[in-house]
């Protein structure tokens, strides 16, 4: 109600300053206009260019205000910009004009900078920007930090990084997930899930040469990572957790037999296409003469069939039996298998065409009224089957597999192969498609990220595609990114075991980020450090510091190796959930999760270091050189002098990259706002590599060594052991069994003492918040506390039996708590199963910075009878 209220008095002062604009430009002149300014008609004459001017200049804070009506979340800091402007316009057109210039300008803007305030501290509770910024702030404060210093508001935000997790299988990774939250991953991306391999049993294969895309498995005939069931448990598991499935889609091609080998076409080639036809040879395919090389359009790639999008061969394509045009079907047995036959079950493929559609508009075609049903979960057997050609069927799988399978975004494989229109078909078919709904009630965007590989940075950023518009929902958009191939190659080529060959500047000025705005703000891009076609840079580690701490998506890529190790997929971050390999990813994901807020600021660039800040939050200092030592430099910052900034990673205080202890654990901020630091190398003293470069000063979050405390625990199954065999699927959480009806959460906070003896009182903190899986009513209120997207405190709940923050409202001075936070949970209303516990403590902040908190987690199992 309140957020309403805000838009309809910004947009009344916009369309007072589109009056103002038109009297002035076009009316200026009519006597009953200048002769109420005291003007006659010889001097309204003569000063009418110069109010024309004016106008013009009423017409821009129109157009700034309408602006930001429409700019999402950054447009908050636009409307402040733009009322102030309003404000400050007719307090002095009331001294230098008409005291009513008060009334007309000055007092609206008021009211609508007033609305905008409550609005956004309504829809963001104070824990995520600070519980000490009181109604007591000075107006001088609000108004002059909304204007200079917007960028550390933390606009630029780093979302939980994507987990690549190849080589699992479903009903492993379902009991590894307890893993993928405790680390603070946001999403999973899984190899296509399809049947696929070369005689179509999907037995040995990855998945990047499909044979069926319905075909997921089931008991008894699985494929190799599992079976449909299985992967649907998978992704209810994931979405308790508050992750993200990614699944990765092959809209390029099928697999590598062809229409040439007789057998395979009368057993009924692929299910769902046809490789060849009387009238067309080819059938749903390119001419197979032809080389992805050559042609990257129309060719083969690694000998794969290549699609033909633009081909209109209309046939029931998942057959239904009693259609006069189902596909043609195989005749003759062969390879174990029969394709194509008409099978009643098929109807569980297709949308329900007696249900109620959505109407969109595509502006990619001009094309209106498009009706899009859904498919039914509670009747699959309602589908209605319907003709269209391999572009359709491609569209309604992809539409499938979120609906029914219960993916949230795609991996969109060899888009370099893929015309653009294929693609634009593709965001029609998954857009509105999630039956998800977000705690504000807004419909979850599909997300998806192309994989242009090989392709130039120009052409890079034309998959991108982000233009879905929440106020016009019948119109189709895109949720569209693309792997940002660029900076990986940059990092191969110059963060490599050649020192020499090393330069920071070639890969800073690499990241297709900056291509769609200018800003390197995330808003383009999904950066990655290696993946299953790619082994990363020689120096990894210093890399992953880097890339986790970008604005923008990012992945960290884990091959769990439950099939052993070949060539592909590559082998992948052994670390990437902990483990035996240590846990230097997990830590990098952690400080990402609390620190990855605020504007990115370059600080210093030079051949070998690179430091940048995420303003307000972190500095980041990296290391390209490849001998011992370490480098001692001088680094801006925005933070105010005497500012404590503890390091983060833990490499301070490794012996191994620290061994002669010249590396400080904490600096604080010099009188200019400078730190003086010391960066190491990536060589231990002796000459072995550890490649870990790289240091993150951070502000201190609260401290609560004892973690989340539990009471009404029945017994604590333990974490499983890992070795290097059994670290993909060793589940490294252990789970508290709750068997009673009620259990209680319990975090004691304490006074913060960086590095032994240095008091930080701000990091004592001034709220904790809750959270049980994807944010459930665990209060008993009736609704989640906190329900805005993107947030960190979305989902999160506040303590309602204690909370006593050792700072209070009255801020640093005022009354202090003990730090107890005390909640007791129904047990009776979570569901026998796996759920995931959350608290979060936030640090005390009154300069208007990016929230940083400290996260602790448990992972509970509900065994009730």
């Amino acid at each position: 109600m309140v957020s309403h209220v805000a838009k309809a008095l910004v947009f009344l002062v916009a369309l007072v300053q589109i009056g103002i604009a038109v009297i002035e430009i076009f009316f200026w002149e009519v006597p009953f206009v200048h002769s109420r300014l005291g003007f006659s008609a010889d001097e309204a004459h003569k000063v009418a260019p110069i109010v024309a001017n004016a106008g013009l200049y009423n017409s821009f804070l129109a157009a700034g205000l309408i602006w930001g009506l429409f700019a999402g979340a950054k447009g908050f800091h636009i409307k402040t910009f733009f009322l102030i402007c309003v404000i400050v316009a007719g307090v002095f057109g009331a001294v230098t004009l008409k005291p009513t210039t008060l009334i007309l300008q000055t007092a609206p803007g008021g009211l609508a900078l007033l609305a905008v305030w409550i609005s956004r501290h309504a829809a963001e509770p104070r824990a995520a920007t600070g519980r000490g910024r009181t109604m007591g702030t000075s107006a001088a404060v609000v108004f002059l930090g909304a204007i200079l210093t917007t960028s550390a508001s933390g606009e630029d935000v780093s979302p939980p990084p994507i987990l690549q997790w190849f080589e699992g299988k479903y009903e492993t990774m379902i009991r590894r997930t307890p893993d993928a939250f405790l680390a603070g991953y946001g999403a999973v991306w899984i190899p296509p899930p399809g049947r696929a391999g070369r005689e179509g049993d999907g037995g040995f294969s990855v998945g990047y040469d499909p044979y069926d895309r319905f075909d997921l498995g089931r008991n008894g005939h699985r494929t190799k990572y599992g079976t449909e069931e299985g992967i649907k448990q998978f992704a209810a598991m994931l979405h308790r957790a508050g992750i993200d499935l990614h699944i990765d889609f092959i809209i390029n091609h099928n697999g590598t037999r062809h229409g040439g080998e007789p057998d395979f076409v009368k057993a009924g080639d692929y299910p769902g296409f046809v490789v060849t036809l009387p009238h067309d040879v080819d059938g749903d395919f390119h001419n197979g003469f032809l080389n992805a090389d050559d042609d990257p359009l129309n060719g083969r790639l690694f000998g794969a069939v290549d699609i033909a999008h633009d081909k209109n061969h209309l046939f029931i394509r998942s057959p239904v039996p009693g259609f006069a045009n189902n596909i043609p079907a195989g005749t003759t047995r062969a390879f174990g298998r029969l394709a194509d036959q008409p099978d009643a079950n098929n109807r569980r493929f297709y949308p329900d065409r007696d249900s109620q559609p959505i109407l969109l508009f595509d502006p990619k075609t001009g094309q209106g009224g498009i009706q899009v049903f859904p498919f039914n979960t509670d009747d699959p057997m309602a589908g209605d089957p319907v003709e269209e050609n391999a572009m359709g069927y491609l569209m309604r799988n992809a539409r499938w597999l979120v609906q029914d399978i219960g993916a949230d975004g795609f991996r969109i494989d060899a888009t370099k192969h893929v015309p653009l229109f294929a693609l634009e078909f593709f965001d029609r078919a998954i857009y509105r498609s999630s039956p998800r709904r977000l705690l504000d009630g807004s419909q979850k965007q599909v997300f998806c990220y192309c994989e242009p590989k090989g392709v130039d940075r120009q052409q890079i950023i034309t998959y991108v595609r982000k233009d879905i518009n929440p106020s016009d929902a019948g119109r189709i958009g895109g949720n569209r990114d693309t792997l940002d191939f660029n900076l990986f190659f940059r990092m191969v080529d110059h963060l490599s075991s050649n020192g020499l060959a090393n330069d920071w500047r070639t890969i800073n000025a690499a990241s297709v980020d900056v291509d769609d705005d200018g800003l390197r703000n995330g808003s383009a891009g999904v950066k990655f450090v290696s993946s299953h076609d790619d082994f990363g840079p020689a120096l990894d580690n210093v890399a992953h510091a880097y890339v986790l701490m970008l604005p923008g998506n990012a992945i960290v890529y884990f091959n769990a190796g439950e099939h052993g190790q070949d060539d592909f997929p590559k082998a992948g971050r052994g670390d990437a959930l902990g483990g035996s390999f240590g846990d230097r990813i997990v830590k990098l994901v952690g400080i990402r999760n609390s620190h990855g807020r605020g504007n990115y600021k370059e600080r210093l660039l030079t051949k070998e270091l690179l430091a940048f800040e995420r303003e307000g939050s972190a500095v980041v200092l990296l290391n390209n050189r490849r001998d011992s030592g370490f480098d001692e430099v001088t680094v801006a910052t925005s933070f105010a002098p005497g500012t404590p900034l503890i390091e983060l990673t833990g490499n301070a205080s490794d012996a191994q990259i620290d061994a002669n202890d010249k590396v400080p654990e904490l600096v604080v901020v010099n009188s200019d706002r400078t730190i003086n630091v010391r960066v190491p190398r990536n060589n231990a003293p002796g000459g072995q590599a550890h490649n870990s470069g790289y240091l993150i000063y951070g502000l201190a979050a609260p401290q609560a060594p004892a973690g989340i405390e539990l009471t009404g625990v029945d017994r604590v199954e333990p974490a499983e052991t890992p070795t290097a065999q059994t670290n993909g699927a060793a589940r490294l959480s252990p789970l508290h069994v709750i068997k009673g009806d009620s259990f209680e959460v319990k975090i004691k906070t304490v006074e913060v003492n960086l590095v032994g003896n240095h008091r930080d009182l701000f990091a004592d903190g001034d709220n904790a918040l809750l959270s049980i899986d994807d944010g459930r009513d665990v209060t008993g209120d009736g609704r989640v506390d906190f329900r805005k997207p993107g947030s960190v405190t979305y989902g999160f709940e506040r303590f309602r039996d204690k909370s006593s923050p050792r700072i209070g409202t009255g801020g640093i001075n005022g009354p202090r708590g003990d730090g107890e936070f005390v909640q007791t949970i129904d047990a009776t209303k979570l569901e026998n199963g796996v759920h995931f516990l959350e608290v979060r403590a936030f640090r005390h902040r009154t300069d208007g910075g990016p929230a940083i908190y400290s996260s602790f987690k448990k992972v509970l199992l509900v065994e009730r009878p």
